[in-house]
């Protein structure tokens, strides 16, 4: 919702001293200089002849601003110098510039109380011009309102020039004292070079309260809503606000000048033909605030002081009769506010940090929303400004919701989020200028279609790199003492010393004009972030339309559809700074108008039941179309059969989609659009009262009239019959009662309301149109068709009651009998002056000819007259005094909330129309009336059940890779009741469990066991125990490392007892046994069992 933050990391987080540089700033200027010269411009004729030492104006006085500009003296339009330094001379011709300030612009310094004092006169001292006979080669601007201030720029290099005054120095007493003052004119490239960190951010602060946005609609009924792609050019007024820090930093005498500069660079970015569209950036009023505001609060807390000023700039414009404004009447209007500030400002707190910026999003044309706050780092703000206003225009940052700046993309531009060295600021990404082109198409941009009467400013063509130079632009971002570091990409990136004598910057690149070198290039200057040959500017090349593309598809096979066609800005596509094309971008036309077949599904209905399928909120429902008030007539809202509730299933109908059931008019890219009787898209054909496409009238005759008679109750009775053909038929009570129209053929079927039966209100279609029977809870009930009925009816009342009255009119088709007789004569008649078309603020009246009939003096069709004949009609202008004060009602904003109860506000004014299409607001207590409501509550209807998760548990287990868990339930909207499940959608439901990790768990490792008995019972033997390889939790894993694995057997011996053997003869081996000598071998003779089946083999061993 709100952006953005340029961030510079290096930046010193100590406010900027509010102090003046001393009185001595020239001669430390001066000191800065390697070499200079001081001469005196002589004024001479186009000849070159002397008339005066003179660097002054001599005009008689300032003229004042008036809405016819005075005639400026010829003496004073073209004026002609000559000077010498460097051992040149240089005769000077200049023209005035006279298109610099218009009449409009104002400047207006304010003190603590209010407006202090401001500018009502004009200097006419600007000049452009060349060095006399090198018209093409040279460029000047001079300014001579006090002295002579500029630049003269040849081939060879750059002098500025500039009074000497209050200043001693030697070369001064050169001078006699009845001469005029002395100049001082340096190089460029005199200026001595100082001694040679990094990329800047942009984030975006979303906590603000306003997401509902509202689109105000303009008072003036000269201001339509764009409805289609159509590229116009745009104006956006603007008010630049500077505060006390700005005044105290750059003090009253440069500020103006700056500010103008930085704008200058600001209007310069929106001309740029990548931006898709023709944006004038145009100051029409300049605040300097010289003191606090008591209801304007700044600081560093970038947000709060945003909220602050954007409410105080729609004060000093809304309000009138406030002490502390401006009324509006005399004042230049404004549709944008920049607010530029020396605090060091920070989003989320009220201490300095990386912010540069802060915008509303899509706030451009709203009163509270269109502003902006910007940090002044110098030149470099123009970046940030052009930034911040790209938001009030609805764009995003490049690579956040789109494409842009993305790998295998283009590369992110003015709008990225992080600016770097490789970010190109000088032009707009596609997806910034989709973003911008989708908020303008919307008719959001309205307030921008308005031309001023002219240019507040038409700025300077001497680049700003021309006019302060690296080291001047490093000043104004870092102080006095700040200088240029780091020559070699100056045009990517500028580098200054800070006042830590540190090289630091913010990423930003110098601006255009700024001298550079490269290695191929010796003497060079920048230009859209590249460092070309001096003097050297593209050509600008204006954009042409393309070809159109052939027309795409119908949207509709039958009904009334429509098809496209596409052109692109590309024969030629604007380059060089040339102007983007304005015209369409794409057409319409109307296609299949056929009607659809009879029983065809309404085509609205087709596209609400193809949501029958998609779950809502866990539930399926049966969509019908809601056509009811407080809704977008071609947004797609449905109604779910059998419940209480709407949402809107489709921000757009399928192009083609009627926007009203009785109505021609068709969706198109969400925007309702005209189609005349003729099925035509923007047709003007129009429909007369006979429901003849195009015609007179002259082919039906009205019917009216009131049946009131007295009859007995308990029955049906005749009201009228309508014959076959009739039109717009209209049948009302006039009064509520217990009674019911009814409706029938000419026997005795009943379509409604019949056999004592009463319908529900509702549309019949009946006899070839659509009756709509309406019986409102608080109105008369009623009946009405458009027509043209394809039989005989005849209107019934059933009677509950005495007849309170009911009224009918309708238009039957005149069946003519000899209209083509000879004897018949025609003549042309006017009819009498009409009804004056307005009752205040000027309407017309009119006298229609029309042809009438001889004989019976009847009103038939035109074609009976001789057109040759027919006198022309006349008009005349009527009640032109102004209106009273009304309120200016405008339409309700969407409901915040579907269900559940929200919030729906809407603009309420007071205002008085003095002109056909001119209003004015006026102050609330000029509108007598009861001031209208401008918020309520809506769709306050319960929301479908929806899940509710609960915390999650903790992670399991406590190492590792594993799992939380929670209970996830299926809740009533205000969460008092529990549901089953099923009520829930199952494809929404939040998740029950979710992968976690408390850190790695300790390795698996091996674990030995108890070593086992010794194999032996006498002598040497073997014992075993278990070796283990077990994780912490003590499963088995084979993880372990194979090379610290344990032993898990060993050597034993277990002691023998003495056994004397008695009888030689029992100690034998077993016949059978034939292993015996493999049990010496293997030396089992340790165990019983062997040494008692060997004890021969194994004696003695």
């Amino acid at each position: 919702m709100f952006c953005s933050t340029l961030s510079r990391p290096f930046f010193s987080s100590t406010p900027t001293s509010w102090t003046f540089p001393p009185c001595d700033f020239k001669e430390e200027f001066l000191s800065y200089l390697e070499h200079y010269q001081l001469t005196v411009p002589v004024r001479v004729d186009h000849n070159g002849d002397f008339l005066n030492y003179s660097g002054k104006s001599h005009r008689h006085s300032r003229r004042r601003r008036s809405s016819d500009p005075a005639p400026h003296d010829p003496n004073e339009s073209k004026l002609f110098y000559r000077l010498s330094a460097y051992g040149k001379h240089f005769q000077l011709n200049l023209t005035l510039n006279t298109n610099l300030i218009s009449r409009h612009f104002i400047v207006e310094y304010w003190g603590k109380d209010g407006p202090e004092w401001k500018h009502e006169f004009i200097d006419n001292c600007h000049y452009v011009g060349y060095v006399q006979n090198e018209y093409s080669t040279t460029k000047v601007a001079l300014s001579n309102c006090n002295g002579l201030h500029g630049v003269i720029v040849t081939e060879e290099d750059q002098y500025f020039i500039e009074p000497l005054q209050n200043i001693s120095v030697k070369n001064a007493s050169d001078f006699t004292l009845g001469e005029d003052h002395p100049h001082v004119v340096y190089k460029l490239s005199s200026i001595r070079q100082k001694h040679h960190t990094k990329a800047s951010n942009c984030g975006v602060s979303c906590d603000k309260p306003w997401i509902t946005l509202i689109y105000f609609l303009p008072l003036s009924s000269s201001h339509h809503r764009q409805k289609r792609s159509i590229s116009l050019e745009r104006f956006v007024e603007t008010l630049v606000v500077a505060d006390k820090m700005m005044v105290g930093y750059h003090g009253r005498k440069d500020i103006e000048h700056y500010i103008l500069s930085v704008m200058n660079i600001v209007a310069k970015l929106y001309r740029d033909s990548s931006l898709g569209n023709v944006v004038n950036i145009i100051v029409t009023r300049l605040i300097v605030l010289t003191e606090d505001q008591p209801n304007l609060e700044i600081n560093h807390h970038a947000d709060k002081s945003l909220d602050s000023f954007c409410k105080w700039q729609k004060s000093i414009l809304s309000h009138q009769n406030d002490g502390n404004t401006i009324p509006e009447n005399g004042i230049a209007h404004h549709d944008n506010a920049v607010l530029i500030t020396r605090y060091d400002i920070c989003t989320y707190k009220n201490k300095p940090c990386g912010t540069l910026g802060l915008a509303s999003v899509a706030g451009m044309c709203e009163p509270e929303r269109s502003c902006s706050i910007n940090e002044d780092i110098g030149l470099g703000s123009a970046f940030t400004i052009a930034h911040e206003i790209g938001h009030n225009f609805g764009m995003n940052h490049d690579g956040i919701g789109n494409s842009c700046g993305t790998k295998g993309h283009e590369a992110a531009k003015l709008m990225a989020a992080h600016i770097t060295a490789n970010t190109n600021p000088f032009s707009w990404s596609a997806c910034s200028r989709d973003y911008i082109t989708s908020f303008l198409d919307s008719g959001r941009g309205t307030c921008l279609d308005n031309e001023p009467p002219k240019r507040d400013f038409l700025y300077p063509t001497v680049a700003p790199g021309q006019v302060y130079d690296a080291d001047e632009q490093c000043r104004f971002q870092y102080g006095t003492t700040s200088r240029q570091c780091k020559y070699g990409e100056v045009c990517r990136e500028l580098w200054c010393l800070s006042k830590s004598n540190r090289c630091v910057t913010n990423s930003i690149p110098a601006a255009e004009g700024t001298l550079c070198q490269t290695g191929t290039i010796e003497k060079g200057w920048c230009y859209q972030g590249e460092c070309v040959p001096f003097g050297t500017w593209p050509q600008s090349v204006d954009g042409a339309w393309g070809p159109w593309s052939i027309w795409g598809e119908c949207s509709r096979t039958c009904g009334g559809g429509v098809s496209s066609s596409l052109r692109h800005c590309d024969s030629p596509a604007p380059s060089g700074g040339g102007k983007y094309c304005l015209g369409e971008r794409k057409r319409y036309r109307s296609c299949n108008t056929d009607p659809c077949p009879t029983g065809s599904r309404d085509f609205r209905e087709k596209q609400c039941a193809d949501f029958d399928n998609l779950p809502f909120r866990g539930k399926y429902y049966n969509w019908k179309p809601y056509t009811g008030g407080g809704v977008k007539p071609c947004a797609l809202n449905c109604l779910a059969e059998g419940y209480n509730f709407y949402t809107e299933r489709a921000p757009a109908v399928i192009d083609g989609t009627r926007c009203h059931a009785d109505s021609l008019d068709i969706c198109i890219n969400g925007e309702c659009k005209h189609v005349g009787c003729d099925h035509i898209l923007g047709s003007d054909a129009k429909e007369d009262r006979c429901r003849v496409c195009g015609g007179d009238g002259s082919t039906c005759e009205a019917t009216e009239g009131l049946f009131n008679d007295s009859l007995p109750r308990g029955g049906y009775m005749e009201v009228v019959q309508i014959p076959r053909g009739s039109v717009h038929i209209e049948i009302r009570e006039l009064a509520m009662s217990k009674n019911y129209i009814a409706l029938k053929s000419e026997g005795d079927e009943y379509y409604i309301n019949g056999a004592w039966t009463i319908d529900w209100p509702r549309k019949f279609d009946v006899a070839g149109t659509a009756f709509h029977y309406r019986r409102p809870a608080d109105e008369p009930e009623s009946l009405e068709a458009l027509g043209p009925t394809t039989e005989n009816l005849v209107v019934m009342v059933l009677l509950q009651e005495p007849n309170q009255g009911i009224q009918y009119k309708f238009n039957v088709p005149i069946i003519r009998t000899g209209s083509g007789d000879t004897e018949v004569g025609f003549v042309w008649h006017h009819l009498p002056w009409s009804e004056c078309s307005a009752t205040c603020a000027g309407g017309t009246q009119k006298q229609e000819v029309i042809c009438k009939r001889l004989d019976d003096n009847s009103i038939v069709q035109n074609s009976y007259c001789d057109p040759e004949s027919k006198p022309p009609e006349t008009q005349r202008a009527c009640n032109t005094e102004p209106c009273p004060p009304e309120w200016f009602i405008g339409d309700w904003s969407e409901c915040s909330k579907t269900c559940d109860g929200g919030m729906r506000i809407r603009t309420v004014l007071c205002i008085r129309k003095i002109g056909p299409s001119e209003e004015e607001t006026l102050d609330d207590s000029h509108c007598l009336t009861h001031r209208p409501i401008e918020k309520e509550s809506c769709n306050n209807q319960s929301c479908p059940p929806q899940w509710i998760a609960l915390d999650w548990s903790e992670c399991t287990p406590k190492c590792g890779p594993g799992f939380k868990h929670r209970i996830v339930l299926c809740k009533s909207s205000d969460l008092s009741k529990t549901f089953p499940p099923s009520h829930c959608s199952a494809e929404s439901k939040p998740p029950v469990r979710i992968r976690c990790s408390l850190g790695r768990c300790p390795p698996p490792r091996w674990v030995t066991g108890e070593w086992g008995l010794c194999s032996a019972q006498c002598g040497l033997g073997q014992q075993m125990r278990t070796v283990q390889c077990l994780s912490y939790t003590g499963q088995p894993s084979s993880e372990c490392p194979e090379t610290l694995r344990p032993p898990s057997m060993q050597q034993c011996e277990s002691k023998c007892d003495a056994m004397p053997i008695t009888n030689a003869e029992e100690c034998k081996d077993v016949n059978k046994v034939a292993y015996c000598p493999l049990v010496l071998k293997f030396k089992f003779c340790s165990r019983a069992y062997f040494r008692q089946m060997c004890c021969k083999t194994c004696q003695g061993h």
